[in-house]
């Protein structure tokens, strides 16, 4: 694929020709919406255990985009769903729009195409995954949930339990928990800021992808 031609081209830039990097860098974040840490060479990630079969972290990765790309050529609402490399590995953020009613945290039948995907993909690999919910700074009107504390939880628990209960993912591979508020990644002032704060987040862990980064956040 193109994207696949896109990694093998990062791969043989070296640590010296910064310029050439930022400039495909930069591209890759256009074309896919990919994020190439800065600051460490690409080639780090060559050959680092992974998933299933030894696969890299970049093998796992690119199987998993163009996965859950084909439901948006399906047609199935998958518009909410972002995947990128993070320092700790494979980033999958899902809109809280398209999991979960507002101000609830049981699972909207549309979302499951997409779960579903994903839990495929995570059944075949041995790493740990950590699921994550965060909100917007508008406080739940709900008396279930007092605070966005304990609605961003119940949302990321219930990923969690999905991932578990319908596709037997073992739970001590699994944690969940909930940031409130209080990470976000847009300004809580405008709707749309609002939109992209709503989210959870799914993280599949790869401890040895790139140690040189596992002080940083």
């Amino acid at each position: 694929t193109l994207l696949l031609v896109f990694f093998v081209v990062l791969y043989s830039i070296s640590k010296a020709d910064e310029a050439k990097f930022a400039k495909l860098n930069a591209s890759l974040q256009r074309a896919f919406n990919v994020v190439v840490l800065e600051g460490y060479d690409p080639t780090a990630l060559s050959g680092r255990p992974g998933g299933a079969g030894g696969n890299s972290v970049v093998d796992d990765f690119i199987a998993i985009r163009n996965d859950l790309g084909q439901l948006t050529m399906s047609r199935l609402p998958a518009t909410g769903v972002d995947v990128r490399l993070s320092r700790e590995g494979i980033l999958i953020t899902i809109s809280g729009a398209l999991l979960f009613p507002s101000g609830r945290a049981d699972l909207r039948p549309e979302s499951l195409p997409v779960l579903d995907r994903i839990a495929q993909h995570l059944r075949r690999l041995p790493n740990e995954v950590r699921i994550s919910g965060h909100t917007d700074n508008i406080p739940p009107d709900s008396p279930i949930y007092p605070t966005n504390w304990e609605l961003s939880t119940a949302r990321a628990i219930t990923v969690a339990r999905y991932f578990s209960e319908v596709w037997g993912i073992a739970p001590a591979r699994l944690a969940a928990v909930g940031y409130g508020e209080y990470r976000p990644v847009a300004d809580n002032s405008t709707r749309e800021g609002r939109l992209r704060n709503r989210r959870v987040e799914i993280q599949v862990v790869y401890p040895e992808a790139h140690p040189e980064l596992q002080g940083l956040r």
